[in-house]
């Protein structure tokens, strides 16, 4: 077993409004040293449980290690139910991502009698979930910070010099990449990876990118590297900072749609 470092998660107010009722979304979650953890971080699963569970026996896991999910537990792969009960079951914290979003978004106001535009896909995974997985998705902060670890982690990116208390939630779960002239988009574009301008001093685990896969820059490292697609499910074991992933079982969506509309290149 690797040397346990401790920690605990306490959640801050939201501060920022994306969509719905802003109470039940919260801003950030916040680890500091208090129960014993080691942590693996993965990527975006996207319902790929055969390879979440190859996964969780290749990184040796064993009850007490801390796995943190980078979002989008949910959509496109072939059964996102059952990565959400797993997640939930074996104690693990996740970040909230775009998918995720939309499907507690749907639950929510189905709940209050409302009506939420959302996609068949994520509408059929909302009324798939127990209410349990459902409040486990709903608890997912913007992101989480490891202050003693000095590391943070999001679905999507943050906007280079812009406090976390000021950061826009809905590009922590959407952006890729930012222009010359600021612009933030969700757009792959080659040469402009918002990483790239990080400069900490917390380094940041990602996901959401599978256009660019890997990514390792001096405070900034993405993971995505597109399981759904027909590529890897990977994760970032800590404090080791050591990468292992698992090859998906088949492609679930064509790599080609990832192209045409994520990838500007």
């Amino acid at each position: 077993m690797r040397k346990a470092v401790h920690t605990n998660v306490i959640r801050s107010g939201e501060t920022l409004v994306v969509h719905g009722p802003h109470k039940q979304l919260p801003h950030s979650g916040r680890m500091k040293k208090d129960d014993r953890y080691d942590r693996k971080e993965r990527r975006d699963v996207h319902g790929c449980i055969h390879e979440l569970q190859q996964l969780l026996r290749l990184a040796d896991y064993a009850p007490g290690d801390q796995v943190i999910f980078l979002g989008d537990l949910v959509a496109k792969g072939p059964d996102s139910p059952s990565v959400v009960q797993l997640a939930r079951e074996i104690g693990a914290k996740t970040v909230r991502g775009n998918h995720d979003y939309e499907v507690i978004r749907f639950w929510e106001a189905r709940r209050r009698g409302d009506h939420a535009i959302v996609s068949p896909e994520h509408a059929a995974i909302a009324a798939k979930l127990s209410t349990a997985d459902v409040r486990f998705l709903g608890d997912a902060p913007w992101f989480i910070e490891a202050a003693d670890m000095k590391h943070l982690f999001v679905h999507a990116g943050f906007i280079p010099r812009v406090k976390l208390t000021q950061q826009n939630p809905r590009l922590m779960m959407n952006m890729r990449s930012v222009l010359k002239d600021g612009t933030v988009t969700a757009k792959s574009v080659v040469g402009y990876e918002w990483a790239k301008l990080w400069q900490g001093p917390h380094t940041v685990v990602f996901g959401h990118d599978a256009c660019r896969g890997l990514q390792h820059f001096q405070y900034a490292r993405g993971i995505d590297t597109g399981c759904v697609y027909g590529g890897r499910l990977t994760a970032l074991l800590l404090p080791e900072n050591r990468l292992i992933s698992v090859a998906a079982k088949r492609a679930y969506v064509s790599p080609r749609k990832l192209r045409t509309v994520l990838c500007d290149q």
